[in-house]
């Protein structure tokens, strides 16, 4: 290989060299977590086909899914300020698995219902402790990279399980989750062989703690980040709509065909996979402040794409835009949260933080599936924005608190110009 090959990719590496070792073995985890499969998108075609479920039940036994991943996500975190984190994410990824396994089996359908819950639980409950793994080692100029290394990852493992989960699915549907069991379970066990390998290298340190940080209160009695998680709220409401109004809209408005769900979501991918670590990486530069608010009002008008006109060149924008959103609010809510949390029970906050974006998933299908069929989708893209907007009006002067300069944080650089 020529000599300026070599140093033009020695040079692209650099970013990603000299993390903490704890990030690395969390960013291959997620990878090979994610890419054993789908198998929670085919379970209702799984129930239905299977067992002959009516759609109500369906969606109940889902709900139960959901409401496990919320718990599991807040719980998951919380116990991260108590017992070793490391073990934590073991012990979540072998019980998934396992769960993963027993779904494959012909079980009475009472049993999917506590089966859901603590599926739901283990999953929801991984996050925060595989967010805490990677972070936590860092410096604050080494965190954006990490993040954006881990939602690589996880955007990888999924654009490939999506492709191998439509193949194992023509042999039937119980093998998707034993695919999905296997990649889990391979994932406890890389895991736990780095870990007992690397011993000490991968214990977390304890947080820096100031003088006058050791009484600040958790993340239920700090009112600035809980109006930031609130406005989260309204943010997180408005992206889902791409999981659940948006095919109705293409569909019904632009009669567009079914393929171009796919198209658009595979634009999304590719943009997360190519963008996320370049734009993480400038992100201290930028400010937080300002790339959050950017970020949210960049995924409520971008839906307004779609009442600009007709035909897929106005879905190809909606989808570029949100999609630039996503890959600001990423890292920069993750880095909020880190910096907020310092000196504080770090689980508790990265647990609500992480049980906010599970519990979209219960509120934002049937509340965006109420209005689009009450006031129809150019209305709702309208309201979409208008929440977005409120959102990041909200926000402002909580992000300014959180963020004052009141002591050298490279945090702050941005956010002081701001001011």
């Amino acid at each position: 290989m020529p000599p300026c090959s070599t140093s033009r990719i020695s040079k692209l590496l650099l970013p990603y060299r000299g993390l903490p070792i704890s990030v690395y073995i969390q960013v291959l985890c997620s990878f090979i977590n994610n890419v054993g499969g789908m198998s929670k998108l085919f379970l209702p075609l799984y129930l239905r086909e299977n067992y002959q479920l009516p759609y109500s039940q369906i969606g109940l036994l889902m709900a139960f899914y959901g409401m496990g991943t919320l718990t599991g996500a807040f719980k998951g975190g919380s116990l991260t300020d108590r017992f070793d984190s490391r073990k934590l994410a073991v012990l979540a990824l072998s019980l998934s698995g396992l769960c993963m396994l027993l779904l494959a089996l012909q079980l009475p359908v009472w049993l999917f219902m506590p089966l859901l819950v603590v599926s739901g639980m283990a999953d929801g409950g991984f996050k925060p402790i595989n967010q805490r793994l990677a972070l936590e080692p860092c410096t604050p100029q080494q965190r954006p990279v990490a993040q954006g290394m881990l939602r690589v990852a996880f955007n990888l493992g999924v654009a490939i399980a999506g492709v191998t989960a439509g193949f194992i699915a023509v042999w039937g549907y119980q093998w998707i989750y034993v695919a999905n069991a296997s990649g889990t379970l391979l994932a406890a066990v890389w895991m736990t062989w780095s870990y007992l390998r690397l011993g000490e290298q991968t214990r977390l340190r304890p947080s820096q703690r100031i003088g006058e940080d050791a009484d600040l209160p958790g993340p239920w009695r700090d009112k600035p980040f809980l109006r930031v998680i609130a406005s989260m709220i309204l943010v997180t409401l408005v992206f889902d709509q791409m999981y659940v109004t948006l095919g109705l809209f293409l569909r019904e408005h632009y009669q567009l065909g079914p393929q171009w769900i796919g198209y658009l979501f595979t634009l999304n991918g590719l943009m997360v996979v190519g963008l996320q670590i370049p734009i993480s990486r400038r992100v201290l530069r930028w400010g937080v402040a300002r790339c959050i608010q950017l970020g949210a009002l960049l995924t409520g008008c971008g839906f307004l794409w779609l009442n600009a006109g007709q035909g897929p060149a106005w879905a190809i924008l909606m989808m570029f835009t949100l999609t630039l959103g996503e890959l600001l609010l990423s890292p920069t809510y993750s880095l909020l949260v880190m910096h907020r949390s310092e000196g504080r029970l770090r689980g508790s906050y990265l647990g609500l933080y992480n049980a906010v974006w599970s519990g979209r998933t219960l509120i934002a299908p049937a509340l965006g599936t109420f209005l689009y069929g009450h006031v129809g989708g150019p209305l709702l893209w309208w309201l979409c924005a208008a929440a977005c907007a409120l959102s990041a009006a909200l926000q402002h002067a909580p992000l300014r608190a959180i963020l004052r300069p009141s002591h050298p944080h490279p945090l702050n650089a941005g956010s002081a110009k701001q001011a």
